[in-house]
């Protein structure tokens, strides 16, 4: 497993954290106001993206291609 697929299971795994950590709370308490309900459900889309490997964070992180360094040719 390299560094980039052990990566991307850390963030699946905090996703699914996540997730628990807000459902654990919709259950304490059942009817919050709305500005709790808006940041929940925000949490809720975060370790979604999270849980389905968060590309765009990985991508990021670990980017497919180093940059090259232009040849240097004496023309």
């Amino acid at each position: 497993m390299n560094p980039k697929e052990q990566f991307a299971l850390a963030l699946r795994i905090i996703g699914v954290l996540g997730i628990i950590y807000i459902l654990r709370s919709f259950v304490r308490i059942p009817s919050p106001i709305v500005a709790v309900v808006i940041f929940r459900l925000v949490s809720v889309l975060i370790g979604v993206y999270f849980i389905r490997g968060a590309p765009h964070l990985v991508k990021f992180a670990y980017p497919d291609s180093t940059p090259q360094t232009p040849d240097k040719t004496n023309a």
